[in-house]
């Protein structure tokens, strides 16, 4: 479980969170809503460890987070950011190769193929649309070997049929795995999660 006890943080003189507490099953999907500047992003990089709250704890497994390095924190949880940035002209398939093999799920197959990149395994990663890049960012991400998956706004570039087979990757992953997603669209998939919290 991801235990996310009390913490405060703030950026400059704004104060994003103040005694805020959350928690993430295994088995459990939880979406993640609020207007620009609540704090959604921010709360992903402090449970991935890029950040770290000025007061409070938040621990992975009743481990604090603070105590792991980052290959132990890598082996916990991925994470896809709302934008990864691809600026050298590698393909489809040398990116989905990063990982190192030790982090890396047997066999990524269906998550490609679910993702639509099976027919952009060869193009370069540079050269795909703003919605292709995003669904390379979220494969990567699914691709990893984890128990905790943290995804920032995987539909804001994609269409209808691109989101539909993303929620039910989501909907797959929650049976063993704990995902926490950020998305503006509410409304449209609210129904899809376990919990929905709300950030004012």
């Amino acid at each position: 479980m991801i235990e996310i006890k009390a913490i405060s943080f703030s950026r400059g003189e704004h104060q994003i969170y103040d005694d805020f507490t959350a928690h993430l099953g295994m088995g459990e999907s939880i979406l993640l809503t609020g207007p620009n500047g609540a704090g959604k992003s921010t709360l992903i990089q402090l449970i991935g460890g890029l950040l770290k709250p000025a007061s409070g704890q938040i621990n992975i497994d009743g481990v604090d987070i603070a105590t792991l390095s980052a290959k132990e924190q890598a082996a916990k949880r991925s994470i896809a950011p709302q934008r990864r940035s691809f600026t050298l002209a590698f393909t489809v398939a040398e990116v989905l190769h990063f990982l190192p093999k030790k982090l890396r799920i047997n066999d990524n197959s269906e998550v490609i193929a679910r993702l639509g990149l099976a027919e952009l395994l060869h193009k370069k990663v540079t050269e795909l649309s703003i919605g292709e890049q995003e669904r390379v960012s979220l494969a990567l991400a699914l691709s990893q070997r984890a128990d905790y998956y943290l995804l920032d706004e995987p539909f804001s570039a994609q269409d209808s049929r691109s989101s539909a087979n993303i929620l039910e990757l989501i909907s797959e992953l929650k049976k063993e795995k704990g995902v926490l997603v950020i998305s503006h669209n509410q409304d449209a998939i609210s129904q899809q999660f376990d919990r929905v919290i709300s950030l004012a």
